[in-house]
């Protein structure tokens, strides 16, 4: 399992702290210690050390792989984030990200800020809904210049410090992405056939296989989702009743995450 740690320019810069990942690869989880820096004065000792630096632990996470699957956010392109809530003094429960930008379109940083209070920390990120325990990876917000993040349980390789800003560029770098072709040419009222191509985060052709979800814009589309076969499919729109210079648009995506890529025919 890989572990991506970022320092994240926008995050609450209010405190000192630290995260210590343990990553259990029998067990199938990964538990998340949030930790504030150790007070010299307290009357307990510190849990953990990052570089030097003393950190007492204030609350703990699990993400557990058997009980994610089960959760019915569980799909392809998915992240179960967790962040602290200073009011209440607890992390939140993993929940599925792209179920709840959905309906907005927020972008993850976004949806951190307005929704969350930018207190995204931890995030376990799954690229299939058949991904193994060990394809997944996690993702580390911390803070901008302090603090820093103890992993245990995975090799040294596997951790990599990252020069991004967020860890949603880390996500888009490792997450499945799509390429939709439309046809050379299409005349008004004979069927759109489309072209998807399963891409990996650098925009590779990848033969893995997921269910894709679609959308047309103009024209009627009799299947809105299709599994790939060897990393490949097709959609096709009928455009019976639309005239020639109408343009229909095809867009691709998975189930919570739906405009990975789209493209266009102008109708001759």
């Amino acid at each position: 399992m890989k572990v991506f740690l970022v320092r994240a320019g926008k995050l609450s810069t209010a405190l000192d702290y630290a995260i210590h990942l343990k990553v259990d690869l029998t067990a199938e989880q990964v538990l998340m210690r949030f930790g504030l820096r150790h007070r010299p004065d307290s009357d307990q000792p510190s849990d953990f050390s990052v570089e030097g630096v003393a950190y007492q632990v204030v609350a703990e996470q699990l993400f557990a792989y058997r009980e994610l699957r089960n959760n019915r956010g569980w799909s392809d392109r998915q992240s179960f984030m967790t962040g602290y809530r200073w009011a209440e003094k607890r992390l939140i429960d993993p929940l599925p990200l792209y179920v709840y930008t959905l309906s907005t379109r927020f972008t993850a940083p976004e949806a951190s800020g307005h929704v969350w209070n930018g207190n995204f920390l931890t995030g376990f990120n799954v690229p299939f809904a058949d991904s193994s325990f060990d394809e997944c990876f996690v993702t580390v917000n911390l803070h901008p210049t302090l603090g820093g993040c103890l992993v245990e349980g995975v090799a040294s390789t596997d951790v990599e410090h990252t020069d991004y800003q967020s860890s949603a560029q880390v996500r888009e770098m490792e997450f499945p992405d799509l390429r939709v072709i439309a046809p050379a040419n299409v005349i008004a009222g004979d069927p759109a056939e489309f072209t998807v191509q399963m891409l990996d985060g650098l925009g590779n052709p990848s033969n893995r296989d997921a269910e894709i979800h679609f959308e047309s814009v103009n024209g009627y589309l009799p299947v809105s989702r299709r599994r790939t076969q060897g990393g490949m499919t097709t959609a096709t729109v009928m455009t019976l009743g639309l005239q020639a210079g109408d343009t229909v648009r095809l867009k691709a995506g998975f189930k919570f995450y739906p405009g990975c890529a789209d493209a266009q025919v102008v109708l001759s």
